[in-house]
């Protein structure tokens, strides 16, 4: 999982936009910002900047981030060739006021040689959704799911002994300090939605690093039970990315 995903920023600042309350300049440099570089990023055929005023047009009144996988697409919008795009890209976002609703799924475009560093741009194609599917968990319900999910992984990897071998992974589950987020929320957003961001992007960091190789695990059962535990992180990683996105409310802009 990215440290952030990539549609985030695109719906933290979009939505901030639609009501009003930032420039459509502070999105595309919010956008630039947490991608990285000055590659251009489009949104359908037209460049960022022209598609967004285009949702505009079309009714757009809010973006939803959903991250689905294989086993879990609830917040999916369908139809299902839809849904197959959003769960190979591993994300989308369901733009809400059109009628049908819009999906926006993203992939990344490198340009020049990668071996060179080629910059990377984001585009996002424009699907027709079948419905709005219902809003994830509410951030309490997220929140209270990742400490949960980070006690239960942290019993794991101390009983594996996985703690030795890496103690900066267990130092990131228990680390209570909450960082800065990233650029991805803009006005509008209370202070809890900023700090369960923070908190995901903290443990997507974890994710990565235990994805890298198994760790202390030894026996076949060992590297299940890892592979068992970290999934389940994973998951409520996933469901704070969405709640945080999703918290929105114009009123906390002028608190």
């Amino acid at each position: 999982m990215p440290a952030s995903p990539r549609s985030g920023v695109l719906a933290g600042w979009g939505n901030a936009w639609l009501a009003g309350l930032v420039g459509l300049d502070d999105v595309i440099t919010r956008v630039h910002e947490a991608m990285g570089g000055v590659a251009p990023h489009t949104l359908g055929e037209e460049p960022l900047v022209l598609g967004l005023g285009a949702l505009r047009r079309a009714g757009a009144v809010r973006m939803r981030l959903v991250l689905p996988v294989p086993g879990d697409v609830s917040s999916l919008p369908g139809p299902s060739d839809v849904n197959q795009d959003a769960l190979t890209a591993g994300e989308a976002l369901v733009v809400i006021g059109p009628t049908p609703p819009l999906a926006l799924v993203p992939s990344v475009v490198v340009h020049g040689p990668a071996v060179e560093g080629g910059l990377e741009s984001i585009h996002w194609r424009v699907l027709r959704a079948g419905r709005v599917p219902p809003p994830p968990s509410g951030l309490r319900a997220a929140d209270h799911e990742l400490s949960v999910a980070i006690r239960q992984t942290t019993a794991a990897l101390v009983d594996l002994d996985i703690a030795s071998a890496r103690p900066h992974v267990l130092a990131l589950l228990r680390d209570r300090g909450e960082p800065e987020p990233g650029p991805g929320l803009g006005p509008g957003y209370p202070p809890n939605a900023h700090a369960l961001l923070a908190r995901a992007e903290r443990l997507a960091d974890l994710l990565g690093l235990a994805a890298l190789d198994d760790g202390a695990a030894v026996t076949a059962s060992e590297v299940s039970r890892r592979s068992d535990v970290l999934r389940g992180l994973s998951a409520a990683v996933r469901r704070a990315y969405e709640a945080a996105y999703d918290a929105f409310d114009p009123a906390y802009a002028i608190r």
